[in-house]
């Protein structure tokens, strides 16, 4: 029996061991979701914090439920590890780990690096493998492949199939999670990809099959780059629009009134979270290799990196006018979640212009209702405060960085001296609310 058949008849027979190294946003929920279909699934990560919480039942990923975390725990059909010898019993082997950009804004490739390092050393023969990080184009056929091969001694399409299949996870939408969102799979041959369906089928509702794993990688960076031009485009205008005296908020009202031919997106005070504000600098670092230049995504990415720069003159401007400086003054920042009402600060925009406000002496504060203390880039830590009306009435500037819908526009507008919305939170502009 060949190792296509054998791992058919593991499918067959309710035996398949599926493996998922990271176990963050993405890694956590696809393991519970495959624990949750019958499948047995080994997590790993290197952080035992994370692995003791699991393997004790305990959540800390808000869109897994508390309680079908118990209980594939409990049913002793998903096991945390840090233990990465444990992957010879996996079937399969889905790589869920971080790819953040180093300090140069370049492509850090050592966590992915690492996870097919450890698989080279410890998979057996017939393993499916398949990355879902954020990653640019050719990572799997020219980076991973090679590193996987070396350090196992194995050959790729006879003793293990590779693939590419990209995370589409949106933290906090109700509607869709990692089941019914559909899937896009890759893989080097057509029986990785058989392979790749049959075992993805039982976490996922609708995979759609590409010709490769670079079309699965260019799929990634095409969603997340048409997000972020769409946004860096509004906030440009919206820029523009506070100095020509127009309200951004009401154009792109009545621009959404067109049945046809227009998406509404958003202003803010920059795009946050794990992919959109990392992925144009994972393109631009392909398509350096291929002497093209992105001059489109390099503007946006650009135009996405000042805007927390743009933010503080927003704020300073705002002080200014209440004959304050920032130097010495008290600002309270309401959220510093890359999104409303979830509880992930990853890439904030709200973290960079704290750093700049505390640079330039302000006394700073915020309240998050889901992140209870943060650490900047600059090192600078802080713990959430309660929203009060003392808590209001004692600051000289209050930020809306953040628009979770627990926010109550009349009460921060009746005790807040001033204001500075980033986001449509109090709806009219006044001598005390400055919009972005």
């Amino acid at each position: 029996m060949n190792h296509k058949e054998t791992i058919f008849k593991k499918i067959e027979n309710s035996e398949l061991v599926v493996g998922i190294i990271g176990l963050g946003y993405v890694g956590l929920p696809l393991a519970v979701g495959f624990a949750e279909a019958g499948v047995h699934v080994l997590g790993f990560d290197k952080n035992q914090k994370k692995v003791d919480k699991i393997n004790s039942g305990e959540n800390y990923i808000k869109d897994v439920r508390d309680a079908a975390l118990r209980e594939v725990v409990e049913n002793v059909t998903f096991h945390a590890t840090t233990d990465f010898s444990q992957m010879n019993k996996c079937d399969a082997l889905l790589i869920c780990v971080p790819t953040p950009l180093d300090r140069f804004k370049k492509p850090d490739m050592s966590y992915i690096q690492s996870a097919c390092e450890e698989i080279g050393k410890y998979m057996k023969p017939g393993t499916f493998i398949s990355l879902e990080s954020t990653t640019y184009p050719t990572t799997t056929e020219d980076f991973m492949l090679p590193i996987i091969e070396n350090e196992s001694g194995l050959k790729h399409d006879d003793d293990f199939w590779l693939a590419y299949s990209p995370e589409r996870v949106d933290p906090g939408n109700k509607d869709f999670v990692t089941k019914n969102t559909p899937k896009v799979l890759g893989a080097l041959t057509a029986d990785g990809l058989e392979v790749g369906q049959a075992i993805y089928q039982f976490a996922i509702d609708n995979i759609h099959p590409v010709s490769s794993p670079r079309v699965a990688e260019m799929v990634k960076i095409l969603e997340n780059t048409y997000r972020l031009i769409n946004i860096s485009l509004i906030n440009e205008l919206a820029l523009l629009s506070g100095k020509m005296d127009i309200d951004i908020w009401e154009v792109i009202d009545a621009a959404k009134t067109k049945p046809f031919g227009f998406q509404a997106f958003y202003p803010g005070p920059g795009v946050g979270g794990h992919c959109i504000p990392l992925d144009p600098f994972y393109l631009e670092h392909i398509a350096k290799k291929f002497q093209f230049d992105l001059s489109m995504i390099h503007t946006a990415g650009h135009i996405n990196m000042r805007m927390p720069h743009y933010m503080y003159i927003k704020i300073a401007t705002a002080l200014n006018r209440q004959k304050k400086a920032v130097n010495g003054s008290k600002i309270l920042f309401l959220g510093v979640a890359y999104k409303p009402n979830i509880d992930d600060e990853r890439e904030s925009p709200a973290l960079e212009i704290i750093d700049t406000v505390v640079q330039k002496g302000g006394d700073v504060s915020y309240h998050d209702p889901y992140i209870p203390a943060v650490k900047t880039e600059n090192e600078n830590s802080l713990e959430s405060v309660d929203l009060t009306v003392e808590t209001l009435k004692s600051a000289d500037c209050v930020v809306i960085t953040t628009n979770h819908s627990v926010f109550e526009a009349d009460f921060i507008l009746a005790h807040a001296q001033l204001v500075v919305d980033m986001r449509n939170v109090i709806k009219e502009a006044s001598e005390k609310v400055y919009k972005l």
